[in-house]
């Protein structure tokens, strides 16, 4: 991987400390070389910005990347080996888990649902339709330090399956539930692409 995309990766750690910032190129480096993640930002430079995102959201959830250690997160539709585009339908790398990716390699537990495949996968997973009722209810009450739940309302697959909006409304109740539910009570919602009183398009 070209240092110049590492180090870009690298200057958004809001620590300036420097072990935050090596603890942040040695995560980069690892998913280079076990998902090639260089030649995918070759291909798909909008993969910088997905990464970039993910590390500020950490940052700010757990007041740095050294606090997500040790941390066990559920990442909801996380992404899969078999994702598609949804502008051109193709399969993409930019919705691959790298969320549960880059929390492993942070030393947290990440645990991923999702539609898709996620064989193959070093971090615990779990193909769930996310639109079914109670899809989550298999996961243990107040077991999670944190949870994400990013992108599935722009999923091709979920909207292609669930294209109605009171589906929509339905399923964004039953994950703001499970998010409740699956919390440890000092846990922390670290991002939701539906916040309550945000309107579905």
């Amino acid at each position: 991987m070209k240092d110049a995309v590492v180090d870009r990766l690298v200057s958004q750690a809001t620590s300036r400390a420097p072990a935050e910032r090596a603890r942040l190129a040695r995560a980069i480096r690892a998913l280079d070389q076990l998902y090639e993640l260089g030649r995918k930002i070759a291909s798909e430079p909008e993969l910088v910005s997905i990464l970039e995102e993910f590390t500020g959201r950490l940052e700010r959830a757990f007041g740095s990347l050294e606090g997500v250690r040790g941390k066990r997160i559920l990442d909801i539709a996380a992404g899969s080996n078999s994702s598609r585009s949804p502008t051109t339908g193709k399969r993409t790398a930019l919705f691959e888990p790298w969320f549960a990716r880059l929390l492993l390699e942070l030393g947290a537990e990440a645990v991923a649902v999702d539609v898709g495949d996620l064989d193959g996968e070093p971090f615990e997973h779990h193909r769930v339709d996310l639109g079914r009722p109670g899809a989550l209810d298999f996961l243990p009450a107040a077991s999670f330090d944190g949870v994400q739940d990013s992108r599935l309302f722009g999923s091709p697959e979920f909207r292609k399956a669930y294209p109605r909006k009171r589906d929509h409304e339905r399923v964004k109740a039953e994950i703001a539930r499970q998010e409740r539910r699956v919390l440890k009570p000092r846990g922390v919602v670290i991002h939701s692409d539906n916040p309550p009183g945000k309107s579905l398009p």
